[in-house]
């Protein structure tokens, strides 16, 4: 009984997050500020800085080659640098 009602909130959570996005969405548009491709490339940076963490913690920790780390921390800093040029954009 309490997973179906675990699974209902979960859903009642998702459609709200999704009419509220919309609602944001259209205001951003009618005030112009649609989402531009700085904000994807943050996104992206975004998503591959958790797939490469996700990825390091599922092999062994002595099994880490040294460039993941780099790259990992090339890619940190690179989506710290768009959300920053993205708030001097936008800064509210």
């Amino acid at each position: 009984m309490m997973g179906w009602v675990v699974t209902a909130a979960f859903f009642a959570f998702l459609f709200w997050r999704v009419r509220r996005a919309r609602e944001d969405a259209a205001e951003r548009m009618t005030s112009g500020e649609g989402r531009s491709p700085l904000y994807w490339t943050g996104i992206a940076l975004a998503m591959s800085v958790l797939a490469l963490s996700m990825y390091m913690a599922h092999i062994r920790p002595s099994g880490i080659p040294p460039v993941l780390w780099l790259v990992a921390i090339a890619l940190f800093v690179a989506a710290l640098l768009v959300r920053r040029a993205l708030k001097w954009r936008y800064p509210h």
